[in-house]
């Protein structure tokens, strides 16, 4: 029973030196590139559906400010298109969210690496720990949480990048397809009237209303459509960034533990 004893006062060093040197030179961890580069792609994604549903925003903003005048004794004027206000609303409110995506997924991208350094340091003072300092409690849970933070995270994240396009790519294609047909030719801003005369304007602007009335038209009848299709394609990225990475690092936490438990016994 004396060899084991020796073999872990012998390794146990070496292993902690080896965490150090993983912990200062942690750009070249390819683990960590991995994650981090799936955290990019996400980021991308998210920022590409952030800007359609903004720029769906800007238009239904402008559009439902467009007055048409009225003269019926006496003259007035109204906004024929203010009832696209509740979709207005849940589109800005999708926005929200998938904006929040995006700041968490640009985060994860650039602190993959840095959060591995500190776990392979703290995996290499929990193994100091353990041997040199005799702290069997202390080291072994620094030693678990350094590893998780080391390993498991960035491994979750470097699995679901190879497993999220599997699994989600087909629904992400096609609701890409629905949200730029019903979109297509959406302009944030009117076009401004040319200085040709206040005749040639007032033509201009109902040229504008018209153009206005007929894709609003177009986005109230397929609303249903639309919004179905900005929260699957929510519910993509949300799979992608927190769901499916949270099963990961679920399993390969407990299996990490379950390890260090029987290793460490």
């Amino acid at each position: 029973m004396g060899k084991p004893g020796r073999h872990r006062y012998f390794l146990a060093p070496v292993a902690a030196a080896l965490c150090f040197a993983l912990a200062v030179f942690y750009p070249l961890n390819p683990l960590s590139k991995g994650a981090e580069g799936y955290a990019s792609r996400v980021a991308a994604a998210s920022a590409v559906t952030y800007v359609s549903l903004r720029t769906l925003n800007a238009f239904l903003s402008t559009a439902q400010e467009a007055e048409v005048g009225l003269s019926v004794g006496a003259s007035a004027s109204v906004q024929p298109l203010k009832t696209l206000e509740p979709i207005d609303d849940t589109i800005e409110r999708i926005a929200g969210v998938v904006f929040a995506m995006m700041m968490v997924s640009g985060v994860l991208s650039v602190a993959m690496g840095p959060v591995g350094a500190i776990g392979f340091a703290m995996a290499g003072l929990g193994l100091f720990s353990m041997v040199l300092a005799s702290h069997m409690r202390v080291g072994r849970k620094l030693l678990l949480y350094g590893a998780f933070f080391a390993v498991a995270l960035p491994l979750s994240y470097w699995l679901s990048g190879s497993l999220a396009d599997l699994m989600t790519e087909r629904t992400w294609t096609e609701n890409q397809r629905i949200v730029s047909e019903i979109i297509d030719g959406v302009e944030t801003v009117p076009q401004d009237a040319e200085e040709d005369g206040w005749f040639s304007g007032l033509f201009d602007q109902g040229d504008a209303i018209a153009r206005y009335s007929s894709m609003a038209s177009r986005i109230a009848s397929e609303a249903d459509v639309l919004i179905q299709s900005y929260i699957e394609l929510l519910a993509v990225l949300l799979f992608n960034l927190i769901l499916l990475p949270m099963i990961l690092i679920g399993g390969v936490f407990v299996l990490f533990r379950w390890i260090a438990n029987d290793a460490l016994a």
